[in-house]
């Protein structure tokens, strides 16, 4: 290539910086030898991708000794922006002066001294086995993360209170707590959360929040949740101002009497709601603004596909919850198996949503749910149902009626 064809160096610095934090820090390390320009270009990425799956000790000397030279070597007037670290290490035996546990805790505290705003760390240390690694709460407090994502990972020691006052997107997914206190107490540091998703957090010790300033907590900026439902003591008033809101239902701890008011609630999924319909119609009752419903009956019971009655009976209540009746637009209704309670709750939705403008459902049981779903009357004029019929073994569908 002629030189005058040679773009890419007249690039500035600033701009090759930011296509080289698209790529994992080793590829971005390649590039030293392109020039001398390109050096020690890779020390200023503001983003750092590390990488590795290790499963003998010349590839785990290498790869520690990698990420240590990118962090030592890096000048303090170039921050690190972003850390990203997915580490497997599948060889317990291998023999090191230091445990991988107590090295990617070093790496995170060296991290969060640099001014980091995202922080996303997957380690799997067992020997071929899935396992939490052990990480020191306290290494997470920063003033200027904005964005953590930990998955697989266990916080544990003596609790210490964790500030977190930057941080608006917290994703935790098999993560686990000494208690469902220090969880609180780890919420509790992030004032500002806007986005939270848990999955599969658990504690070493059940307990139950008995105390009142556990009842009155609120994450206040909160709009996005996704919670499972791991323990059913966690407060769901602590996330009562979210607009979105994907709540999978333990079919065993499934109640009503802790539900609170969801008054911004627009977007509504219940998962595995296992036909508990008194939950339903109270959640309906308790989010007047909701604008969008999903549901999926189906849980982790293996009966599922095989059942031919609901949990409970569907009974219609005595007033239509005001969502209904005002502001619900889309109904989705997913595994549905044209069961006596689904096929009632179908035909009240459609007798009350005033300006429904979509239901989908998504069948997996009876062939004749189109006959019966056009025979029930409608509110609004603008309503579309569509039935789409799917296989309980294959993932493929087909649209069977739109009425």
């Amino acid at each position: 290539m002629a030189e005058e064809d040679d773009i890419i160096s007249t690039l500035p610095d600033a701009i090759l910086c930011h296509i080289l934090s698209f790529l994992q820090t080793k590829q971005s390390f390649a590039t030293t030898t392109l020039s001398k320009r390109w050096k020690n270009l890779y020390l200023s990425v503001p983003v750092l991708h590390f990488k590795a799956a290790i499963t003998d000790q010349t590839a785990y000397v290498r790869f520690i000794n990698f990420v240590y030279s990118v962090l030592l070597s890096r000048d303090p007037a170039f921050p690190i922006k972003t850390f990203y670290l997915d580490f497997t290490f599948h060889n317990h035996e291998i023999l090191s002066p230091h445990s991988p546990v107590e090295i990617i805790t070093k790496w995170v505290k060296f991290v969060t001294q640099r001014g980091v705003e995202y922080i996303d760390l997957y380690a799997e240390l067992e020997d071929g086995a899935f396992g939490f690694t052990e990480l020191p709460i306290s290494s997470l407090s920063c003033s200027t993360l904005v964005v953590l994502n930990l998955l697989c990972f266990s916080l544990e020691e003596a609790f210490s209170p964790i500030a977190l006052p930057s941080l608006k997107t917290l994703h935790l997914e098999n993560v686990s707590f000494p208690k469902l206190r220090d969880f609180m107490l780890f919420l509790s540091g992030c004032p500002i959360l806007e986005d939270l998703f848990i999955f599969n957090v658990l504690f070493d010790s059940e307990e139950s929040l008995t105390c009142d300033e556990w009842k009155t907590f609120c994450l206040t900026n909160l709009t996005r949740a996704d919670i499972d439902c791991f323990c059913n003591h966690f407060p769901l008033k602590a996330v009562h101002n979210v607009v979105s809101l994907r709540l999978p239902i333990d079919q065993v701890n499934c109640r009503s009497d802790f539900i609170p008011t969801f008054h911004n609630l627009t977007q509504l999924e219940l998962v595995y709601l296992n036909y508990s319909w008194h939950f339903l119609l109270q959640v309906l009752k308790l989010s007047p603004k909701l604008q969008e419903l999903k549901i999926d009956q189906a849980g982790l019971n293996k009966d599922f596909w095989t059942r031919k009655d609901d949990k409970e009976n569907w009974v219609d209540p005595d007033s239509v919850p005001q969502c209904l009746s005002l502001h619900l637009r889309t109904c989705i209704l997913f595994n549905f198996l044209g069961l006596q309670g689904e096929l009632l709750l179908a035909k009240y939705i459609l007798k009350n949503a005033r300006v429904l403008q979509t239901m989908k459902i998504r069948n997996v049981g009876q062939t004749n749910i189109k006959r019966l779903i056009s025979s029930y009357p409608r509110d609004s004029t603008m309503c579309k149902v569509t039935i789409y019929q799917r296989s309980k073994v294959s993932s493929s569908s087909s649209v069977l009626a739109a009425i």
